[in-house]
């Protein structure tokens, strides 16, 4: 006899998981219920270094200040760097695993100052120009760059603003 003989396949779209007794739903689809669950390493434990992909150095809140903190004060770039290399080499003791964790870190920091230097330089711009060649502007990099990166959208921007100054002339 099946210990569970009423088993059911969670009917969110898509997924293969069983449902939980008495539910419709697995445990991964009922987060927004139940609350998010409690899984992972503890803090501290860089197990997850060994395997880059998954690996986050920082907190999520943590990356973002390091950002601001980028964008906002350039020269504390190289200092909070340092701090983060120190902060994971104290816990692991292995110069490798903290190449892997800054590898990590630079992959994931990047974007966000992408996108903070983008707002902020495409701020300053817009304040230099007339409101109708500014909204051109806005348009043309919104839709001619996914928003998925970031960093295209800062070169262009950055193209744009050098192409700028030749056609008022």
């Amino acid at each position: 006899m099946p210990r569970n003989p009423n088993k059911t396949h969670c009917t969110y779209p898509g997924c293969r998981n069983w449902a939980m007794r008495g539910h419709t739903l697995c445990r991964a689809h009922r987060d927004a219920e139940l609350g998010p669950r409690g899984a992972g390493a503890p803090a501290g434990n860089l197990n997850a270094l060994k395997h880059g992909r998954h690996a986050h150095p920082l907190p999520p809140p943590d990356l973002e200040n390091l950002a601001l903190c980028t964008v906002e004060q350039p020269a504390e770039f190289p200092l909070q760097l340092g701090r983060v290399a120190q902060s994971i080499q104290a816990r692991t003791g292995d110069p490798f695993a903290v190449l892997v964790a800054l590898h990590r870190l630079l992959s994931q920091l990047l974007p966000l100052v992408a996108t903070r230097l983008f707002e902020s330089e495409l701020h300053a711009l817009c304040q230099q120009l007339p409101p109708p060649l500014c909204a051109r502007i806005q348009t043309l990099i919104h839709h001619t760059i996914p928003r998925d990166r970031p960093a295209r959208k800062l070169l262009l921007l950055r193209t744009l603003k050098k192409q700028l100054p030749e056609q008022d002339n």
